[in-house]
């Protein structure tokens, strides 16, 4: 997105100029961040505003906040453009919604039985999933990244098994299974995506 890159260096040449000690490589870091930012409070504003046009607000809200947590600890592949990345992210969080509206009829704890091992397994072989722009960088870090990342998933399942709506149980649920999808070495090849460290 040129013209979103073309506002991050210009807001990071007056920071720049204005802040003492930004040499050029904390400089390419804080353009980075703030185009990071920047897309992602726009991405964000796209899909809810789409939300709220098909009603499903609510629901791509608990997805959103549920995915966006377990995959802070966890990781993931990433979408190397803006668009790549709003296509993705839109159409994970809108097939999460509807398949979820989907199984109402279900009960939660059958999609929590099918889910459940295959997270565990993932996050036990996989987690943190770093990628080359964030790199994990101590093995100190990874031990305490997994460990985290399973306290998320123990405590989102805990909430989608404790309340009584069957959507917002599921779309909990398939909010972790589409983190740990996420996380696999195939999908890192799908997306050409590369680790960090590879610690």
């Amino acid at each position: 997105m040129p013209l979103l890159k073309k506002l991050c260096e210009n807001i990071t040449n007056v920071i720049k100029e204005r802040v003492k000690d930004i040499d050029d490589e904390k400089a390419e870091i804080i353009n980075y961040g703030l185009y990071l930012w920047i897309a992602d409070i726009i991405k964000l504003a796209i899909i809810f505003t789409a939300a709220c046009l098909l009603r499903v607000f609510k629901l791509a809200v608990v997805f959103v906040v549920c995915f966006g947590l377990l995959r802070i600890f966890a990781g993931g592949s990433h979408a190397k453009t803006f668009w790549g990345c709003l296509l993705t992210n839109s159409a994970i969080t809108f097939g999460s919604v509807y398949l979820s509206l989907l199984l109402s009829s279900i009960k939660p704890i059958f999609l929590f039985m099918l889910v459940m091992p295959f997270c565990a397994v993932v996050l036990y072989l996989y987690a943190p999933a770093d990628h080359e722009n964030k790199p994990v960088v101590s093995k100190k870090q990874k031990r305490k990244l997994k460990i985290v990342a399973y306290m998320v998933l123990i405590a989102e399942y805990l909430i989608s098994l404790s309340i009584t709506q069957n959507t917002f149980s599921n779309v909990i649920i398939l909010s972790t299974l589409f983190v740990c999808l996420g996380m696999l070495p195939v999908t890192y090849k799908i997306m050409g995506a590369r680790h960090g460290n590879g610690l």
